[in-house]
């Protein structure tokens, strides 16, 4: 066998079953041998990665001239800069012609990344050091490498506008004075963002985890068959229950790397998930699934707020971003991404960039421009406005209905759940929140997701006068409060979903709530995922779905000291006593507790109870 030595020293500290001499570890395959690392062997975690980073500390001690830099390590390839040159000249020409600013913009912006890679890859194969330390992950990314030896390319001033001046020379090289004075506008930007960012990603924080900080793990099993259909080549599969059963493995069987391999053979699963859960106070640990100690979790945990964590640290750290990059286009999250995620919870009434959804049932009439940019969609005569440079989704004829997204953009959440109900304005957010962070650069697990899908989208408003006890119309309540011990209206009946079109959900089915309206698209989802027979009425439900804005997921509570964790909390307090508001100390939020401070992480009274 042939290998290196370092090599040697790596595998000799891994477990016999990890070890593989011929692996390359770049910050991927680093990431996932500790994850494997954790998953196998979760006793032994502390004492792997410590002989680990002992290695690296001892060959960074012994042998750190290897990676040192020196001039070479300043120079741009030969490749890099034939096409830096091409670029130029492109750029020389256009402004002889008079170009458009944009175009310029768009010119350059074309050719940044490749620039880049190409860069990069040229550096690599010279085993120029700094390169080599961005590939292992230790440090740096090839946006700011670039930038060292090749050039920032386009820069952002502080309103995320491009300035239309492209830096085609590095830092080693010098720039030209208007780089210089366009590059002094990310720089700024860079400072702008880091002092405005911090509170913002940080109150972001507090916000969701008020919102989900009531999702703890009061139950083993809440015995629901219901669950959510996802892709099943989903990698966060991994971890969650199966709520049908496909093949040999039957329903609640964990999905292990081995099962999701075997499932793969199938265009979707239905697996458990802490939005169609059950419990009636909390979560369950099987809808919640395998956390990241390697096993579900135990009575007590609190999933919601480890979620909320793990998802608003790397957003809030996205937004920090740019004070590395010094506003470069393409080198990452940038504010822009923040605030689109920001708004995906805060369900602003003007909704920046946002895509047309449909408000009726129906078919698309028409499909025209509109004379002020833009199109105009009509469904059943009702008109829908796309605004400009937004591709148009359907087309004349297509069956339409209310919720339906017509055209690209940002989703309102807010929207789709007044239309589509609950559950699946729970399922649509956890996708459009999921695809908003993958387009920022940010990764986070759909499972923790989830949790936070069902933390925030929790309110219904009463239309109703003999509606939930407790209640007056145009009240604001919280949605699990109503359906927890929810027996169905008189009159219910139970019938096979094509027979229910047009009647009101008294059951939960699939991932969709009480109240949801049987339309055909959640006839066929029923009759795709096998739901034979529903529970449902014919009259319109006492209440409507309603996402509020994360700052007030607590000011609806019906405790008032939970209340006390939000926000305008004189406004509260005054409505808590206008309406007898009661309190109590034990119960999924800590908040009472906390603020009473006599029994606040005292352990519970019996084993595996809540």
């Amino acid at each position: 066998m042939k290998t290196t030595m370092g090599q040697l020293l790596i595998n000799e500290s891994l477990p016999p079953e990890l070890r593989d001499y011929r692996r390359k570890l770049d910050k991927k395959s680093v990431k996932t041998l500790l994850r494997l690392v954790a998953e196998r062997y979760p006793k032994n975690y502390n004492d792997i990665v410590g002989a680990l980073m002992k290695i690296g500390a001892d060959v960074a001690t012994g042998y750190g001239k290897e990676a040192s830099l020196n001039l070479d390590s300043l120079k741009i390839g030969q490749k890099a800069q034939r096409l830096r040159r091409e670029i130029d000249i492109g750029v020389q020409q256009m402004i002889a012609r008079g170009v458009d600013d944009k175009e310029i913009i768009r010119y350059v912006g074309r050719h940044v990344q490749s620039l880049r890679d190409t860069n990069f890859d040229e550096q690599l194969k010279a085993k120029n050091a700094m390169a080599s330390q961005v590939e292992s992950g230790a440090r740096g990314n090839k946006a700011q490498f670039a930038a060292v030896n090749v050039g920032d390319m386009l820069v952002m001033d502080h309103r995320d506008n491009v300035i239309p001046i492209p830096i085609l020379h590095s830092y080693a090289e010098g720039l030209d004075p208007v780089e210089y004075w366009a590059g002094s506008y990310g720089a700024r930007k860079g400072m702008v963002d880091l002092k405005f960012a911090t509170p913002k990603g940080g109150f972001l924080g507090k916000q969701l985890a008020l919102a989900a900080h009531r999702l703890v793990v009061t139950e083993h099993d809440c015995g629901t068959a219901n669950g959510i259909p996802i892709e099943a080549d989903d990698p966060d599969n991994v971890g969650a229950l199966l709520a049908r059963s496909y093949g040999d493995h039957s329903q609640n069987t964990v999905i292990t790397p081995k099962i999701h391999k075997i499932l793969k053979r199938h265009e979707t699963v239905v697996v458990r998930s802490p939005l169609t859960c059950q419990a009636k106070g909390g979560v369950c640990a099987r809808c919640v699934g395998v956390r990241e100690r390697g096993k579900l979790p135990d009575i007590g945990d609190n999933v919601g707020i480890a979620a909320a964590q793990a998802i608003s640290e790397p957003v809030s750290q996205s937004a920090l971003s740019s004070k590395h990059t010094g506003g470069m286009v393409g080198a990452g999250p940038t504010a822009a991404g923040f605030d689109a995620i920001n708004q995906l919870v805060q369900v602003p009434k003007t909704f920046k960039e946002g895509a047309a959804i449909a408000t009726v049932d129906g078919v698309v009439n028409a499909v025209e421009k509109a004379p002020q940019g833009g199109t105009f969609v009509h469904v059943a005569g009702e008109r829908h406005y796309v605004a400009p440079g937004m591709k148009v989704h359907v087309k004349k004829g297509d069956a339409i209905e209310a919720g339906d997204v017509l055209s690209e953009g940002l989703p309102n959440p807010s929207t789709i759940v007044r239309y589509k109900g609950i559950g699946a304005g729970r399922w649509h957010f956890m996708r459009h929140f999921r695809n908003t962070l993958k387009a920022s650069k940010i990764v986070a697990n759909r499972r923790n997701i989830e949790l936070l899908s069902r933390g925030l989208i929790n309110h219904v408003r009463i239309v109703d006068p003999d509606g939930p006890p407790d209640t007056l119309p145009d009240d604001i309540v919280e949605f699990n409060t109503i359906t927890r011990g929810y027996t169905p209206r008189p009159g219910t009946q139970s019938f096979q979903p094509q027979r229910a079109r047009g009647m009101y959900l008294e059951e939960p089915a699939l991932h969709y709530s009480i109240g949801t309206k049987v339309t055909p698209n959640v006839v066929r989802d029923l009759k795709q995922y096998g739901v034979k027979q529903v529970k449902a009425h014919s009259d319109v439900p006492s209440f409507a779905p309603e996402m509020v804005r994360a700052m007030e997921t607590l000011a609806y509570a019906p405790d008032w000291m939970v209340q006390l964790g939000g926000f305008h909390l004189k406004k509260r307090l005054l409505t808590s006593v206008h309406r007898a508001a009661g309190t109590r100390e034990h119960q999924e939020s800590f908040i009472p507790a906390l603020a009473r401070g006599v029994e606040l992480g005292k352990a519970p009274a019996g084993a595996g109870k809540y």
